[in-house]
């Protein structure tokens, strides 16, 4: 390895600064030589107390490294300080060989992450300031990621509050209150699903696949249409919660991320529920969200959940996003024999063997013509002609512009009613588009 880093190592587009803290010029000298050929700058003091005017005016630190023998303030004491200045900012403490009491003392009260002995090795300071500013930096978008995912949090309930507060207007002014709870619920749902699309298209791609395929396997062991309905949502919804991860992060396969990478990807199930557990209606869903990567053994995450106490929608889940993840059509012929193969084999280790049947019939009907492939035949029909089980075709807004049904939507009893009051006052002479072929009419 040599001393150069690859610039990619650091962001090109904001100044990262090491502080050199020593009173010896000569020392500092010798730092700025070694770190000369390094993509950051480095800014040094000649005492503690210089070093905290720099951390108090200069922004874009990601490092100090300081001796721990200066006159007035020493290493450790410095350091104590900068910590509260500065707390996310990585510190490594120089010190003599004989000095293990100060190297102590250094990490004790100023925090000092790592200590290197005077002389130092060449090779290994470089090295060590290295993954210090790595660390530094994982930290800081960490915590961007965080105010991200906060700032999308308030936003959407702010959305949530404004198009709940219009739709419960419109119901009690036709006097149907016992309809704005199920609104409310459905209007929720589509505006997480909307959201999920604009932020990344595989993500909206493999939920739509995973929801035909729960759909499919719910119809085959025969559950009541209501417990359909909610299946199909918490499959649509279930990697709501990736939407707080990063591109960086959403691009790689586990095997390849690193530990706070992983611990990152890994929170995304119950960040999901959490976004559900403002809504009564949705609490259902949040559970599916939440287990929806636990193994039937009790090997998954994020509590480790064994056989029947993982919810059933969450099982059906995690069969489904398997099979939809595996399926590769090009590899010819017997791609479906395959995929069937590496099903068997996790049964009663990652799924539930009682629902292997309806997995693979599911998988052998739905992967046949997936529907972002397929070419859609639609019908234009009156808001009063719809029936329950059709498939809405395209986007559908009322005349304020509020999105009331997302497409590929089955309509549902509740999301019938609501259209049915909507048509006496501001619908009546609207038209919506639905897949022919769930018509029952050929």
């Amino acid at each position: 390895m040599t001393d150069d880093a690859p610039t990619s190592m650091f962001p090109t587009d904001k100044p990262l600064h090491i502080l050199c803290v020593d009173d010896e010029e000569n020392i500092l000298i010798a730092l700025k030589r070694l770190f000369r050929a390094e993509p950051y700058q480095v800014l040094t003091a000649t005492s503690g107390k210089e070093g905290l005017e720099i951390l108090r005016s200069t922004d874009g630190i990601g490092l100090i490294l300081s001796d721990q023998r200066m006159p007035e303030m020493s290493g450790a004491g410095f350091l104590q300080a900068a910590r509260e200045l500065v707390p996310d900012v990585y510190r490594i403490i120089l010190t003599a060989f004989a000095d293990a009491d100060a190297a102590i003392d250094s990490i004790n009260r100023g925090g000092a992450h790592r200590f290197l002995v005077k002389p130092w090795n060449k090779q290994e300071l470089l090295l060590t300031v290295r993954e210090g500013l790595q660390r530094f930096l994982l930290i800081k978008e960490n915590l961007r990621l965080k105010d991200e995912v906060a700032q999308w949090n308030e936003n959407l309930k702010k959305r949530v509050l404004q198009q709940t507060a219009l739709i419960r207007k419109k119901l009690e002014e036709t006097h149907q209150q016992d309809l704005i709870r199920g609104t409310i619920s459905n209007t929720v749902t589509l505006m997480l699903g909307e959201l999920l699309e604009q932020r990344n298209q595989r993500l909206d791609k493999h939920s739509q696949s995973v929801a035909g395929l729960v759909e499919a396997m719910a119809v085959t062991l025969n559950l009541p249409q209501p417990q359909r309905e909610e299946l199909r949502e918490g499959a649509l919804l279930h990697d709501i919660g990736l939407l707080g991860v990063s591109d960086r992060i959403l691009g790689k396969s586990e095997e390849t991320m690193g530990s706070d990478e992983l611990a990152e990807h890994r929170a995304h199930p119950a960040r999901g529920e959490a976004l559900m557990a403002g809504n009564e209606e949705l609490r259902g869903i949040g559970l599916m969200i939440r287990h929806h990567h636990e193994e039937f053994d009790g090997s998954g995450y994020p509590d480790g959940l064994t056989g029947e106490a993982i919810p059933l929608g969450a099982r059906l889940i995690h069969l489904a996003s398997f099979i939809d993840n595996a399926y590769i059509p090009e590899s010819g012929s017997d791609a479906k024999f395959q995929l069937t193969r590496k099903l068997a084999a996790g049964m009663g280790r990652r799924f539930d063997p009682a629902l292997a049947g309806a997995a693979n019939l599911a998988l052998q009907e739905v992967l046949n013509a997936p529907s972002w492939q397929r070419l859609v035949v639609e019908k234009e029909l009156l808001i009063k002609d719809l029936k329950v089980g059709m498939v809405v075709s395209r986007e559908f807004f009322d005349n304020h512009g509020i999105l009331l049904v997302k497409r590929g939507t089955r309509i549902n009893p509740g999301i019938l009613e609501t259209f049915r009051q909507y048509q006496k006052s501001i619908l009546m002479n609207r038209t919506i588009h639905v897949e022919k072929s769930s018509m029952g009419d050929g």
